[in-house]
């Protein structure tokens, strides 16, 4: 399909006999970026940082970065009327911390889908600042890129005492006293009444 290839300044340039058209191959630039909950966290609950990955070269800017394995199909797709690939994977970012205190926490390895978006769940250990920052190390067709966000998590509130049941009021138990010495009078009354007739 390409022809009369040439290679200056590291871009690769070739006429495509399928289209008429001459194309340049190189790694385009690409762009990250990353998103955390704006609200306070309490620490040791989980939630989900979310971001993305997009190719930021001329012909396909902001559309998603896709793995090098699967860059010919996605090509084929993009610029030659073939149909999407149904499998293409995205590429990996790396997600990392620096903690209140300083210390730097690798959080996890993801991959972001065909779409460009990836996500990680996590929980925070201490409370305090963190700045969360999402890494894309470059591959054969993109260069690297990076971004980073701040998510604050808090100290979970103290739990509520229980209030202690409280006891039973004692007039119950003084009212069916009562009753049981008002039956056992009226017994003894009766009892007396029938044996002087």
């Amino acid at each position: 399909m390409f022809r009369h290839t040439v290679i200056s300044d590291g871009i690769l340039t070739a006429l495509n006999n399928y289209d008429g058209q001459v194309y340049g191959f190189g790694r385009g630039l690409s762009a990250t970026t990353v998103s955390a909950p704006d609200t306070a966290i309490e620490v040791g609950k989980s939630f989900t940082i979310t971001g993305t990955v997009t190719d930021q070269s001329p012909a396909l800017k902001d559309t998603p970065a896709i793995a090098d394995e699967d860059m010919s199909a996605w090509m084929e797709y993009k610029f030659m009327q073939k149909p999407i690939p149904s499998d293409a994977q995205g590429v990996p970012v790396s997600i990392d911390a620096i903690d209140p205190n300083g210390n730097w926490i690798h959080i996890g390895d993801t991959t972001s889908d065909m779409s460009g978006v990836y996500g990680m769940t996590w929980k925070p250990e201490v409370p305090g600042l963190y700045n969360i920052m999402a890494t894309f190390a470059g591959s054969e067709s993109y260069g690297s890129s990076y971004a980073s966000t701040y998510m604050t998590a808090i100290e979970a509130p103290a739990p509520e005492a229980t209030p202690e049941p409280s006891p039973a009021p004692q007039t119950d138990t003084y009212i069916i006293g009562s009753a049981i010495a008002i039956i056992a009078v009226v017994v003894i009354i009766g009892v007396l009444i029938l044996r002087k007739k």
